[in-house]
């Protein structure tokens, strides 16, 4: 939202949407949303792939 609404960069808060809402599909997921079934993955980690995945 900050970056659509405060910047203006609607396409760019688009595609981080999308790489975060692919990361919870994936279960690349941090240990407070990891179900008991879902590796937990550091947040460092969760960083590093949302960056690469952008």
């Amino acid at each position: 939202m900050m970056f659509e609404d405060a910047f203006g960069l609607k396409e760019e808060a688009g595609a981080i949407r999308a790489v975060v809402n692919k990361s919870l599909e994936q279960g690349i997921v941090t240990e407070d949303l990891a179900g008991k079934d879902t590796k937990a993955y550091k947040t460092s980690e969760v960083g590093d792939w949302l960056v690469a995945n952008l």
